[in-house]
């Protein structure tokens, strides 16, 4: 089941951090990518009190959260299909947990409160869609134990391949992948198309998005080194060329981002061999270039 597939079912996410500026950026995603039944609450207690009335699809709430953290919240959620809770309509409720760590300790934690998945901060909007979707289709078994309420814990730790740099003295340079290379291609204009949306509802390239839009580029970055795309490769590093060399995404000009954003939309409709990608790669390096000079002078001044 993709994520389009998910969105046009019209399932309801339901979002729980007391921060508002993350509440929002996850629902503009959820958004963005095509959920348009997104309820934000900024407690547990008001996600208890509001889930029989709402009957959210998945739950995404915050670990850290004042009088009841995340964890709790699922454990009450989980405990609903041992003692009946008029406030939890459905104990099996998909939930994700939100979290700027995720160390053994955390997880250990979190999968013995019952939570179906982790969402480490920073994110991207794949990631966010793609943890939607993976929680919202997957069938596991319903465990109620002594010690333990939630869904098996014995499956595999993650459902998607490694996408990374290749590291091993075994692994060789290959030519390009042409399927994987579609599919990443796919995933590019996916990623880019919500991108787009997130800016539209957000009224601009904010500090924000432009962190997020560095987080894409070294996923990007990775993914495209591992299907030997140089083409792809060499744009997803343009960006953060840029946003090193004038000291952080904060400082980062929003034309820029958003001009790297066009390129990998661009490039990723082009075939490996088509002589416009190369044009277009020299024209965004020159670009870069110029503006770091640019920056750089001012700065001297």
């Amino acid at each position: 089941m993709s994520k389009d597939a998910i969105a046009a079912e019209g399932i309801c996410v339901m979002v729980v951090d007391d921060h508002v500026s993350t509440r929002r950026l996850v629902a503009d995603v959820l958004r963005a990518g095509g959920i348009r039944r997104v309820v934000v609450v900024d407690s547990a207690a008001e996600a208890l009190a509001t889930l029989a009335e709402i009957q959210p699809d998945v739950l995404i709430t915050d670990w850290m959260m004042p009088e009841m953290d995340g964890a709790a919240l699922a454990r009450v959620i989980r405990q609903a299909a041992v003692t009946a809770d008029p406030r939890v309509p459905d104990p099996r409720l998909p939930i994700i947990m939100l979290s700027s760590g995720r160390t053994r300790m955390d997880v250990e934690r979190s999968r013995a409160a019952g939570i179906d998945a982790f969402l480490v901060k920073p994110f991207t909007p794949a990631r966010v869609l793609e943890r939607v979707a993976t929680v919202y289709r997957r069938k596991t078994d319903f465990v109620i134990s002594p010690t333990y309420v939630g869904p098996d814990r014995r499956r595999a730790r993650e459902d998607e391949p490694y996408a990374g740099p290749l590291r091993r003295r075994t692994d060789v340079a290959r030519a390009v992948d042409a399927e994987a290379r579609a599919l990443l291609c796919a995933q590019i204009l996916e990623e880019m198309t919500t991108f787009q949306r997130l800016i539209e509802a957000r009224g601009g390239l904010d500090l924000p998005l432009r962190q997020m839009a560095c987080r894409v580029m070294q996923a990007l970055r990775q993914r495209a080194h591992a299907v030997a795309d140089r083409g792809l490769e060499r744009a997803a590093a343009s960006l953060n060329r840029y946003v090193t060399a004038v000291g952080g995404a904060a400082k980062a000009d929003p034309e820029v981002v958003a001009t790297h954003l066009d390129t990998l939309r661009v490039l990723s409709l082009l075939a490996t061999d088509d002589p416009k990608a190369a044009v277009i790669l020299r024209q965004l390096d020159r670009a870069v270039t110029h503006r770091i000079e640019s920056y750089l002078a001012s700065v001297a001044a």
